[in-house]
């Protein structure tokens, strides 16, 4: 049996104005927040929009981000089975990461870089994770 990737799941960007960004998202494009991110001090840093069919896009506030830098976070697949398909990473010979759970979202994640940096993460919705009922 392969083990496969079931789906794109989201994209993470970074945004310079996290209230702009919702408000284009939520009543423009008709997205949903279905989670937010808050640090120790209780300030919200990010929330996750679902867009439909299990896919999300995730922000987070960048205030300095420039162009040059860009605004791109990640790239994240879903994964039927998260062991199994770390199991295949490490296989191929990628073996410096850590399946664990979201500090805000008990999503079960890790993170790798392809060939050219950018990072991928891999997740997987188990029943803790806060978005497993848009999935």
């Amino acid at each position: 049996m392969s083990v496969q990737i079931k789906r794109l799941s989201h994209i993470s960007m970074s945004t310079r104005d996290l209230l702009a960004c919702e408000r284009f998202y939520v009543e423009l494009m008709g997205f949903k927040v279905v989670h937010e991110f808050h640090n120790a001090a209780g300030e919200r840093y990010g929330f996750f929009l679902h867009c439909g069919g299990g896919t999300f896009i995730e922000f987070f506030q960048k205030r300095d981000a420039g162009h040059e830098e860009g605004l791109f976070r990640h790239i994240c697949y879903e994964a039927e089975d998260i062991e199994a398909f770390a199991a295949k990473v490490r296989a191929y010979g990628i073996t410096d990461f850590v399946i664990k759970r979201g500090r805000t979202d008990k999503i079960l994640q890790f993170f790798f870089s392809d060939p050219d940096g950018v990072q991928v993460e891999i997740q997987q919705h188990d029943e803790q994770s806060v978005l497993k009922p848009y999935t």
